[in-house]
């Protein structure tokens, strides 16, 4: 039985940092879209560009909680 639940842990760890790596490739991505503005030229941001935005950070803020990231715990 123990070497099945190696196995297991194996392949759980296996997938575990393939979803890492993932992760990782999405926030690198992320990090150069908000970098440009989110493809928006500086110049012509309106109000709906606020509130994408301000939806955006929405998500991420719930993100860092549910990852108990920077202290943000949820309320």
């Amino acid at each position: 039985m123990t070497k099945n639940t190696h196995t297991s842990n194996e392949k759980a760890l296996s997938r575990f940092v393939g979803h890492i790596g993932e992760i990782n490739g999405l926030l690198e991505e992320m990090i150069a879209f908000f970098g440009d503005h989110m493809g928006y030229d500086p110049n012509s941001i309106n109000w709906g560009h606020v509130g994408t935005a301000s939806h955006i950070l929405e998500k991420l803020t719930e993100l860092a909680e549910f990852a108990n990231i920077g202290g943000r715990q949820a309320e």
